[in-house]
């Protein structure tokens, strides 16, 4: 294939990418968690003026670097507030990074390849799925991506001429410290231990100590120290408590211990396969088929990159105490490029196992979902399934007929055919996963409900949740009730007493008091309050078991 045609088919699955993530994008709304806190920071900083300190509810929030919040503010200021605005930058993030690995997919194994491993990559349910999810996980796997690109092209020049080739390398090692110092500024400097180890271990072995020492690069090291440090040492000197909270609380001691998402070592080894679906599982499935590939010695030196790059990710999650599976999406791209390669290798040996047994799992699969849809509504009132029983019934019959038709394709030794059926099939199953994204936790109803029924002088409380969407939705500060969330370092920096309540007690004694207070929280703990509440509560909206009161009309 030539480089002309799979630019161009390249950046065809990338439009098909933006079209399907834009769509997706645009309709859902804010989930919970973690979407509605990073809007509602971006929409502060653009409120506030202050693109410095972080902020979530009003209260110094330093957890992590601000390039994303800045991201997010900038979409605002550009294009208003919006469900699309807020994930721009992330939908961004998911294509600049599936043009990246078609470009060092071609540039390791051809067309063919390239263009698998970008649809792979794009469809990929973890991949996928959080390309619309507003989070920091797909920033970061741009940036380290971009370093990891820059930094194969640093140590695999395709220059002759020798002094061509110094230039060019040093030129991409200084590519390779800008994109990590981005990398920084979304998530830490986890992702300078990362990307340090992948080129240290890999140049190495490459070149031992002369391969080495083209990455001590002083223009490198200013080039990121001018990106990354000035935010750091300035949010320092304005506030001293965040040397401290950012990377001994919220880095060292989150790796080192935690009280949550404590998963074990090998937590990430049997959901990779699942998160390369359907081609890792096609893989999965008949492991004799790389079994000649097995020996490390015999792999190209693309191959050993990518492995180390796909390793050292995984590997060093896997020793922390917390695990969270979006924590290897920056792994994806390797992986992806792996397995488009293994998939087509296998087909070309004439290999197809593994699709038979992939499409055999997908027609009963597909038979299995009409058949949930159909029944668990009549036996389950629980209000999820009825939000998720119109999607399965959706999926099952795509699920079920791509199963079908790649099993047969595989069966006959067609392989391309049986790929290209795979491909188009999944491509419409996550269509529909992505629109399936409605049934998931969001409160926009109750906080636009909220929001046309208070004046500038009413409050509005969250009793023992901190439901992160309903700030943003309603474009004010909310009061919490209770003793735990993720607001407490940001409560202790500065007198907000009057925005946290501690106990029952203090939401009756508010409660009762002049002026109106309106309430989000459960069904269950309104009917253990209402007892307590006077005047009686007026209910206003209820969305899932969230119901919103007030006090008086």
């Amino acid at each position: 294939m030539s480089t002309a045609a799979t630019r161009a088919g390249v950046w065809g699955l990338v439009a098909l990418a933006a079209l399907l993530y834009g769509i997706s994008a645009s309709r859902v709304a804010l989930l919970e968690p973690d979407e509605g806190r990073y809007a509602e920071i971006g929409r502060e900083m653009v409120e506030s003026g202050d693109w410095l300190t972080p902020r979530l509810n009003y209260v110094k929030y330093l957890e992590k670097p601000p390039l994303v919040y800045w991201a997010t503010a900038v979409s605002f200021l550009t294009f208003g507030s919006s469900e699309l605005s807020a994930r721009l930058p992330v939908v961004l993030s998911a294509l600049a990074t599936l043009a990246l690995t078609g470009w060092l997919a071609r540039r390791l194994y051809g067309g063919a390849v390239a263009l698998l491993a970008v649809a792979l990559l794009a469809l990929s349910p973890l991949f996928g799925v959080l390309a619309v999810v507003l989070t920091l996980d797909m920033p970061l796997t741009a940036f380290m991506t971009a370093a990891m690109c820059a930094a194969w092209r640093a140590l695999a020049p395709p220059e002759t001429d020798a002094a061509a080739r110094d230039a060019s390398a040093r030129r991409w090692v200084r590519v390779t410290y800008a994109a990590t110092a981005l990398a920084i500024l979304v998530k830490g400097p986890v992702a300078a231990v990362l990307l340090g180890a992948i080129v240290f271990v890999f140049a190495l072995a490459r070149g031992g100590g002369r391969g080495l020492l083209l990455w001590l690069d002083w223009r490198g090291f200013a080039v990121a120290a001018a990106i990354a440090l000035p935010w750091f040492v300035l949010v320092g000197l304005r506030n001293p408590e965040f040397f401290h909270f950012f990377v001994v609380d919220q880095h060292l001691t989150r790796y080192t211990s935690t009280r949550e998402h404590g998963e074990p070592p090998w937590f990430f080894l049997p959901v990779l396969p699942l998160a390369l679906a359907p081609w890792g599982l096609a893989l999965l499935f008949d492991p004799g088929a790389l079994r000649p590939a097995w020996d490390p010695r015999t792999w190209a030196p693309g191959t050993r990159f990518c492995a180390l790059w796909a390793v050292v990710i995984v590997a060093f999650f896997s020793l922390s105490a917390s695990k969270l599976l979006t924590y290897v999406l920056p792994a994806m791209p390797p992986l992806a490029i792996l397995c488009a390669r293994a998939v087509l290798w296998s087909a070309e040996r004439g290999r197809v196992a593994g699709l038979v047994r992939v499409g055999w799992l997908l027609l009963v699969g597909g038979l299995v979902l009409g058949f949930c849809a159909a029944v668990l509504p009549q036996f389950n009132p629980h209000f999820r399934i009825q939000l998720l029983a119109p999607f399965l019934a959706a999926g099952a019959v795509p699920m079920a007929a791509t199963g079908w038709l790649t099993g047969r394709c595989a069966a006959r030794g067609r392989a391309s055919a049986a790929l290209l059926a795979l491909g188009a099939g999944w491509a419409l199953l996550f269509a529909v996963v992505l629109a399936g994204r409605s049934a998931a936790n969001e409160y926009r109803p109750l906080a636009l409900a909220a929001r046309a029924a208070m004046t500038p002088d009413d409050r509005l409380a969250l009793y023992h949740k901190y439901v992160q969407g309903m700030p943003y939705y309603t474009g004010r500060r909310v009061v919490f009730v209770g003793r735990g969330s993720e607001l407490k370092f940001g409560s202790q920096q500065g007198d907000h007493a009057q925005w946290f309540w501690r106990d029952d007690a203090d939401l009756v004694r508010e409660w009762a008091a002049p002026g109106r207070l309106f309430v989000l929280l459960n069904r269950s703990d309104l009917d253990s309050l209402r007892p307590q509440l006077d005047p009686a509560p007026i209910e206003i909206a209820t969305k899932d078991k969230k119901v919103l009161v007030k006090n008086r009309p």
